[in-house]
């Protein structure tokens, strides 16, 4: 139900979410550039900071390293150009099955993240011990 604390999200953000949903249905570095832009800022956490451009590769090789990689987003929630998007994720790291659940809070201009800290647990993705 939605109420003054909880809003609905603009069409921006509804569309936004869509593709994220899109995004980790099917997940490509090179699909990155559909919803981060290039001179963008990406805070990732255990990784530091890196540019959206920089972003494609980072992904590439993130979704290379983690064996059966799977994130699902499970809700957002948006005021003014701000987008948090709640989600679980769950791969094989080390030959161990870990999941984790994380926020992404993104700053979008125009349907595109300008900005975006993803933020976990990283410990999650640390060798086992």
């Amino acid at each position: 139900m939605n109420s003054p604390a909880n809003p609905p999200l603009s069409a921006e953000h509804a569309d936004f979410y869509a593709r994220f949903q899109s995004f980790w249905a099917a997940p490509s570095g090179s699909r990155v550039a559909e919803l981060i832009a290039p001179h963008a800022t990406v805070h990732f956490s255990g990784a530091g900071s890196f540019s959206g451009a920089e972003y494609v590769d980072v992904m590439a090789g993130m979704l290379g390293a983690m064996e059966a990689l799977e994130v699902t987003p499970i809700d957002c929630a948006g005021a003014g150009e701000l987008l948090y998007i709640f989600w679980r994720a769950s791969a094989r790291i080390g030959g161990e099955h870990r999941a984790w659940c994380g926020v992404d809070r993104m700053h979008i201009v125009d349907g595109m993240a300008i900005e975006e800290h993803v933020l976990f647990d990283s410990a999650a993705l640390q060798p086992a011990g």
